[in-house]
């Protein structure tokens, strides 16, 4: 277990075997877990309460939702009991988050359904849109900074740095919107609508919304990656290297990516995180029904079990890519196991 620790986290392994990550490394790395997990429970627990709060103070109420618009005072009334609406606001909050718990969303007012059974049914078309989308923007961003880093102030840079700008100011549902009449409605070469049938046929439809999506926040990853690899080679150690007559790819392989790994993984975090606000944009343009046309649909119709679920849902996943983020950054800088880098 010490060994896997200390090599997850940096650190040397003896030749017995036996860890050595450093003075008290394996313990800091279970401190530093420990406080960030403690950290995502408290900000969801936050989220949580507020989220419950500002929506059973809004207007109408949960037995308008339910009874719909024409119920008598009396059917509104009979639904706050039955659903204990008329408790205490804290009472109330208990008993969701004891449902929380045992991951127990309640029912749809709309669909009829558990909440559950709607999240993991837009989740599964939702997922591979994220993913796809944000594989294609770091993928291309790595690859266009680390062009653009190695011609600095060339052509070959300034093609680059005024084409991922056009990229990002356009915004995304224009972004969506031409690239559907183009290669859609034009050219015919994709489904502009829909989340396909399964197989090929899905993955003809995520092409358009992972394009889409991805376009926009090329800029960033392709800017973070041209700073973070232009700092490494205008270091020292790299003129050294250099000035040993080690060759350009040994210093770009060995040097220059592993230093400027702490800066593009944090983009990483952040542009995953980005990508989940285009959701409703590109759902609804594409007629994608994930999580975004889940919750707007939702909060259409009032349905508050899954508006909660959807917004604790997305709050949970931006906690854990955070919380991944911080831990590839442990491992990756000696400054942060150190106390001395990123908090």
């Amino acid at each position: 277990m010490d060994v896997a620790v200390a090599r997850c986290f940096g650190g040397r392994v003896s030749r017995t075997g036996r860890g050595s990550a450093g003075p008290n490394s394996v313990g800091s790395a279970l401190r530093f877990l420990g406080g960030r997990l403690l950290g995502g429970v408290a900000v969801l627990l936050v989220v949580s309460f507020a989220l419950f709060a500002l929506i059973h103070a809004a207007p109408g109420g949960a037995e308008q939702a339910l009874a719909g618009p024409y119920a008598s005072a009396e059917q509104r009334q009979a639904i706050r009991e039955t659903h204990r609406l008329d408790d205490p606001l804290l009472t109330q909050y208990g008993h969701y988050v004891r449902s929380l718990v045992t991951l127990d969303f309640g029912d749809s007012f709309l669909m009829r359904e558990p909440v559950s059974d709607s999240l993991g049914r837009a989740a599964a078309i939702t997922l591979p849109l994220l993913l796809s989308a944000w594989g294609l923007a770091m993928i291309g961003g790595i690859a266009l900074g680390l062009l653009a880093a190695t011609h600095r102030d060339g052509v070959v840079d300034r093609w680059v740095s005024s084409t991922v700008v056009i990229g990002a100011s356009t915004p995304m549902f224009a972004t969506a919107i031409l690239l559907t009449w183009l290669f859609g409605v034009k050219l015919g070469w994709f489904p502009t609508v829909g989340s396909g049938e399964g197989g090929i046929d899905t993955l003809r439809h995520l092409v358009l919304p992972t394009v889409a999506m991805a376009a926009v926040l090329l800029a960033s990853a392709t800017r973070v990656t041209r700073s973070a690899v232009m700092d490494v080679f205008d270091s020292d150690h790299v003129t050294f290297a250099r000035s040993r007559g080690v060759s350009s790819r040994r210093i770009l392989w060995n040097d220059v990516l592993r230093n400027a790994a702490v800066p593009i993984v944090t983009q990483a975090g952040g542009l995953l995180i980005a990508l989940t606000g285009g959701l409703v944009v590109v759902e609804s343009v594409f007629g994608f029904d994930g999580i975004g046309s889940l919750l707007t649909n939702a909060i259409s119709a009032r349905d508050i079990p899954v508006v909660q679920a959807v917004t604790l849902a997305l709050a949970a996943a931006i906690v854990l890519i955070n919380l991944a983020v911080d831990i590839a950054v442990f491992g990756l800088d000696p400054r942060v196991r150190r106390g001395k880098g990123r908090g």
